[in-house]
């Protein structure tokens, strides 16, 4: 995760370039799915274009707005396309910093006076706007925010679930922090299943992927798809992490990512791909059967 935004078009310059490996994308699987069968899902690579703004609430909230009316494009996009559960990356409206000390790869906030101006509570702002448009859509959205819990004003890197009646569905709190982000966030203590019409979907972020332990307790509950919104750090490093995720736990695996060191797609429980995408931005879909 977090890498300065200057980076964010790194396929059109030479130095980044060389650092990616390309591969030939899969967009959407081939083959017929029935629809009375399965559902369409999407996966959206994409970071914001600027690097979030600190110590000013005013930009900090343009900024998030700027970022959801982008979210929303995308959204519609899939929704038009026929996706029924559509899946946006890690601190999605948030975004990140770019600190001119620190190496581009360790771009972040660096305490709760930096992101302070992004936090927001589930319900909330974010959660409002996303769940009129899942019910406008009728889709299940999961969304990434930085988020404070109104009660003990713990921050959160958090993943809300909106769904067809509009309302949040389920929230999922970042359990493995990375680095730095122990400095200005709390980590969640719990995973996190909701059921739907495609059967039981699980949650994480980004470097929970590393965390054995979380996906033992998901396999163990049985789910049937397993959806990370991640920001990751490394070129061409991240699907083999995502593969053992969805064997690990034998699940269909739904990957969002920031695209500047990207890898997005969706992946079979049996470790087989279905879409994958690495060098450019946008949608990817695949399939999961309804339940």
């Amino acid at each position: 995760m977090l890498k300065s935004f200057a980076f964010v078009l790194f396929i059109f310059t030479s130095h980044a370039f060389a650092q990616l490996r390309p591969i030939e994308e899969i967009r959407e699987p081939v083959g017929t799915y029935s629809s009375e069968e399965y559902a369409k899902v999407a996966v959206l690579q994409w970071a914001p274009s600027e690097s979030a703004p600190l110590a000013d609430q005013a930009a900090a909230n343009k900024f998030k707005a700027e970022n959801i009316l982008t979210l929303e494009k995308y959204i519609r996009e899939a929704a038009a396309n026929g996706a029924e559960l559509i899946i946006t990356p890690e601190f999605g409206i948030v975004g990140y910093p770019d600190i001119p000390e620190l190496p581009s790869n360790e771009d972040n906030f660096r305490n709760r006076e930096d992101i302070s101006p992004y936090v927001e509570t589930l319900p909330g702002s974010a959660s409002d706007h996303f769940g009129k448009l899942a019910k406008e859509l009728g889709v299940y959205i999961h969304f990434g925010l930085a988020e404070v819990d109104k009660f003990t004003q713990r921050y959160y890197n958090a993943v809300a679930v909106v769904g067809p009646s509009g309302f949040l569905v389920a929230t999922y709190r970042k359990q493995h922090l990375f680095q730095i982000e122990y400095d200005y966030l709390t980590s969640g203590v719990q995973n996190t299943v909701y059921d739907s019409p495609f059967g039981k979907i699980g949650i994480i972020i980004c470097s929970d992927v590393y965390d054995y332990g979380v996906l033992a307790n998901y396999r163990a509950q049985k789910i049937d798809v397993l959806a990370l919104s991640t920001s990751w750090t490394e070129h061409n490093s991240g699907w083999g992490y995502f593969t053992r995720g969805a064997t690990r736990t034998s699940s269909t695996m739904l990957i969002s990512n920031h695209d500047y060191y990207p890898d997005s797609g969706v992946i079979n429980s049996d470790g087989s791909v279905q879409s994958h995408i690495r060098q450019s931005s946008g949608l990817a879909y695949g399939y999961i059967l309804r339940k």
